[in-house]
């Protein structure tokens, strides 16, 4: 089955090819316009391969379309998401639950913009500003997931040593924590804090993130700087299912962590 973010690169690339061949140009010819090679330029037209924004913002002005290559680009949401993530994006819409652990940063579902901003600048230092920012956006457009007319029930356990650190600044952490907050309200998201005292802490690993689909079971999706690995495996799931519930078990009730939260962000004030 092609996906979704496949769908779109297929669309963009025909609409570059039918532009390309109204303006009489040969793939070779345009290629060399726009300062790239005609085997590249070959497989965006075919959908074979990503398409950045600076790519089309190129191509417009190469071909004179006025830009409606960069509005296909900007009216398609999960073109904002790393490529090794779209799939990620249709696992969070189409889960009915998802658990998430993550030791290090608010679970991206739950981020500011600013701490996205941050975080993506801090993360991903060679891109440009006008990347960070379409990464920004299509990180804030798949929190739409939790506005559903049926959200997915979200469980999500942090660690305390995470919320201490003053991601983007005093501000910027203090913004986040109140989103967490304000997220702890409603009836599909609960959050849990490990406090930073545990001794015996289960979770002295990386983050992972289990997601129940109606008619695939659950799966499991661990995630490393450069890319993301999603098993069904039983043995996998299972074992990570188990340490989720050690993780709840070393963690603080939801009230007592809305309390503690609470009570970091006032160190930030």
């Amino acid at each position: 089955m092609v996906h979704k973010n496949k769908n779109r690169w297929v669309k963009i690339g025909r609409q570059i090819r039918a532009n390309r061949e109204r303006a009489g140009l040969s793939q070779r010819e345009l290629a060399k316009r726009v300062l790239m090679s005609p085997a590249m330029l070959s497989a965006m037209e075919r959908g074979a391969r990503g398409i950045k924004r600076e790519h089309l913002e190129r191509l417009d002005k190469a071909l004179g379309t006025g830009g409606t290559l960069i509005d296909s680009w900007d009216t398609s949401s999960d073109l904002g998401l790393p490529e090794w993530y779209q799939d990620g994006a249709e696992r969070e819409r189409a889960a009915f639950e998802i658990r998430e652990y993550s030791p290090l940063l608010v679970p991206g579902l739950l981020q500011t913009e600013e701490y996205a901003r941050t975080i993506l600048r801090a993360g991903l230092p060679t891109k440009t500003p006008a990347e960070i920012k379409e990464l920004t956006r299509g990180r804030m457009e798949r929190q739409a997931t939790l506005k559903a007319e049926c959200p997915p029930r979200l469980l999500v356990i942090l660690d305390e040593g995470m919320l201490r650190r003053p991601i983007g600044g005093r501000e910027t952490m203090r913004g986040q924590l109140a989103r967490l907050l304000k997220a702890s309200n409603e009836p599909n998201i609960s959050i849990q804090v490990v406090p930073y005292e545990t001794e015996h802490h289960p979770g002295l690993s990386e983050a992972f993130t289990l997601y129940a689909i109606h008619d695939k079971g659950t799966v499991l999706y661990i995630e490393t700087r450069r890319t993301g690995t999603v098993t069904d495996s039983p043995d996998d799931v299972d074992d990570y299912s188990r340490l989720f519930g050690d993780l709840l078990g070393a963690a603080l009730p939801v009230a007592a962590s809305r309390k503690l939260i609470e009570q970091i962000q006032g160190e930030f004030s």
